[in-house]
Parts: C-alpha cells; structure tokens; sequence
C-alpha cells in the first residue's frame, strides 16, 4: 500500500529517533539544571498520564473541538453562502467589497477585547473567533469558485428559460464546489490556530488554556503535553479534510 512506502517507514524512524534523543539530552540538561531544561519524554509522558487520569486532558480536548467545529459549521455557511451570492452578482460584490476588504486582514484575535466586552469568557467568544477566521477563507474561494463557471453554461441556462434557483442548483453550486471544499480544507488550519490562541489569552478551557495553564504553574510538562495534542489534533483535522476533499472530487469526477 501507498501509505506503508519506505518514506512513510523512514519518516516513523525519524519521529523515534528524534524521541530517543529528546529523551536522552533532556535527561542530561535536567540533572545539570531541572529549573531551565525541557522535560525529558518520560516525564512529559508521566503527565501525559495524570492528565488522563485526572479528566483534564479529555474535557480540554473535548472543550477545544467542540468550540472549532462549532465555529467551523457557522463560518463555513456563511462564507459560502455568501461567497456564492457575491460570485454571481458582480454588483452587490462592490457594493460590500470596502467591508470584505478591511475586516478580511485583521486577525481574529484582534476581536478578543471587543468580544470579551460584548460576549463575555466563554464558548460564545471562542466560536465568533472561529467563524471569523473560517468565514472570509471560504468567503474568497466561494467567489472564485463561481467566477470560475464558464459563462457559456449559465447563458444557455438562460436561453433555456431556466430560473435563477435551478442556475444556482445544476450550475452554480456543483461548478464551485471543489472552491468551496478547498476553503474550508484552508480555512480548518487557520481556525484551529486562532482557536487555541484565543483559549491562552482569554477562556478559560481547552487545550490553549491549559497551555497557559502549565505555564503559570512552571510545569512545562503539562505545556508540552498540551503543545503535542494541539499538533496531533492539528494534523488529524488536516487529514480528515483532506481526505473529505478528495471523496467529493472524486464524486464530481474531478479527480480519479
């Protein structure tokens, strides 16, 4: 199989040698200076442990991607949905690019102030910061997902006396689809960095707050334990996105 090749071997390799490293040189720098030197993998792996035990590594998980999916569902319609509408018609498209244009570049985290004042700390905040950082992604793909149709098949739509729902259903849609899935394929990476950034600074749940957490404790075992689940969860939703992506191309025939 492709995925058992030699690289993908290799690569499991590497990872275990770079743990047998860690583990060694951290052993070493710990018994010279326990107080500036990175945890060695079995005490990070020992934390690892107590957390479980404890429940507190399960709720942070739990918390952090209920809040991303959540944020994920939201911002994905809207910007779709609107992406779609500012796709086909050009006009309305100018009429709201100053608003798309400037909020697009400010970073959702920017908001945590207002939404603190507004929303509080809590689920509400963290799922606005996703759906913003979701929403203008799929905004700006759903746009060129339209602009993308050739115009031939919605002008002979129109001779044909079609409607302008039955263009958007059997043209319009299908023809931005594969936009729309690469949006939100892009847009899941960004929303779950803004995501965990949003929980170290301001809620108070969830794997970034429990980096924050063992930071403000000094055990820098629970922040590395944090950190790799924030990595691993990254790179599972990076797959599982990537994989959806594939079987809808696949169903549009786009790709074999």
């Amino acid at each position: 199989m492709k995925f058992f090749s030699k690289w993908r071997i290799l690569s499991f390799v590497l990872v275990l040698v770079f743990l047998t490293f860690w583990e060694i040189l951290a052993q070493s720098a710990y018994i010279l200076n326990p107080q500036k030197a990175i945890p060695p993998l079995s005490m990070v792996f020992a934390k690892f442990i107590e957390l479980c035990e404890d429940g507190i590594l399960g709720a942070a998980v739990v918390d952090s991607l209920g809040r991303f999916f959540a944020g994920l569902l939201i911002g994905g319609a809207l910007g779709s949905g609107v992406g779609l509408l500012l796709g086909r018609f050009r006009a309305i498209e100018i009429l709201l690019e100053p608003f798309t244009k400037i909020f697009a570049p400010i970073s959702p985290i920017a908001w945590l102030p207002i939404i603190v004042l507004w929303l509080g700390i809590g689920n509400l905040g963290a799922i606005f910061i996703i759906a913003y950082a979701v929403f203008f992604p799929t905004l700006a793909l759903s746009i060129a997902g339209v602009r993308s149709i050739n115009p031939t098949l919605l002008a002979m739509a129109k001779n044909f006396g079609a409607s302008e729902w039955q263009k958007f259903r059997d043209i319009i849609l299908p023809g931005a689809f594969v936009h729309i899935a690469s949006g939100l394929k892009l847009a899941a990476s960004v929303a779950w960095i803004q995501l965990v950034a949003a929980e170290m600074l301001g809620i108070q749940s969830g794997l970034g707050y429990l980096v924050a957490d063992g930071r403000n404790l000094l055990e820098l075992d629970m922040v590395i334990v944090a950190m790799l689940w924030i990595g691993l969860l990254g790179y599972g939703i990076a797959l599982l996105f990537g994989a959806v992506e594939k079987l809808l191309l696949r169903a549009l025939g786009v790709q074999s």
